[in-house]
């Protein structure tokens, strides 16, 4: 069973220094610190998300941007500070969220059906799952390839099988760790334009999402707020809103006055 800390007179304080309340927003992050060991790898990172908002967290290997995603998933602990899920501390992992790794994470031995079915089993869902996995393997253009084990497929077609997955258990919060990183770059653009479909369903308007990238163009294609994050520990640099309207492709946004600004100050905030 999930367990959660109540919000206490800190948690509000912290609302009203930010001209928020619990229901304003869907993540929370509070001066949050996170150490591997003895080695202090995320300082003093705070900012929050609203439903349906997808960040992207763009920096350098070794900032601390995989860490942080752990941090939501409840699979690594806060030093200090907390992360807040609808106005609760998030202290372990919660079917409310679901993860993407950068190398699939899919179970070698189960059908590509099976895997994605997983998450849907491990919460003891017996009644509709066959209907809501053969809904997502057409979704993913893999309906074709249920029986498959994860060797029979290429890397694009195991990165879909690993966003399916993590969308079956319907969550309200969806985390990719660089899930576009691992395959060639013609699959990148169609996984990305796969996600942006998946974004802009109108099913999907309660997801809130965090995508770990370091990829500018990719960030600015995908999120509606970028945060730049850099050092070691790693420290937020930059958060910018990006001011390209939806729907968008990856040829369309470069016609844009806002985005070589924006590809200009995180790359400027990158190098500082």
């Amino acid at each position: 069973m999930t367990s959660y800390s109540t919000p206490d007179a800190h948690q509000h304080k912290l609302y009203r220094e930010l001209d928020m309340s619990p229901s304003a927003s869907k993540i929370l992050f509070d001066s949050v610190e996170i150490s591997l060991g003895k080695r202090l790898v995320v300082k003093d990172i705070s900012f929050r998300l609203k439903e349906h908002e997808l960040l992207c967290i763009v920096g350098p290997s070794g900032c601390g941007k995989t860490t942080l995603l752990r941090a939501v998933a409840g699979l690594t602990s806060v030093r200090r500070g907390r992360i807040l899920l609808d106005g609760i501390a998030i202290t372990r992992p919660t079917p409310q969220i679901a993860m993407v790794f950068q190398h699939f994470g899919l179970f070698p031995w189960k059908t590509v059906r099976a895997n994605i079915e997983y998450g849907l089993s491990v919460q003891g869902r017996r009644f509709g799952n066959e209907e809501i996995v053969t809904h997502l393997l057409e979704v993913m253009g893999l309906e074709d390839y249920g029986h498959c084990y994860p060797y029979e497929l290429s890397g694009g077609m195991q990165q879909r099988v690993g966003i399916a997955r993590a969308l079956a258990i319907q969550p309200e919060v969806i985390l990719l760790d660089e899930p576009f990183s691992a395959v060639d770059a013609i699959t990148r653009e169609m996984l990305q334009g796969e996600l942006i479909s998946l974004w802009e369903n109108q099913q999907r308007r309660k997801t809130t999402a965090i995508l770990v990238t370091h990829d500018i163009d990719e960030a600015i294609l995908l999120g509606d707020r970028i945060l730049v994050l850099c050092g070691s520990p790693g420290q937020v640099r930059l958060e910018l809103d990006v001011k390209i309207p939806r729907p968008r492709t990856p040829q369309a946004i470069r016609d844009y006055p806002a985005y070589s600004q924006l590809r200009r100050q995180i790359w400027e905030a990158l190098h500082a």
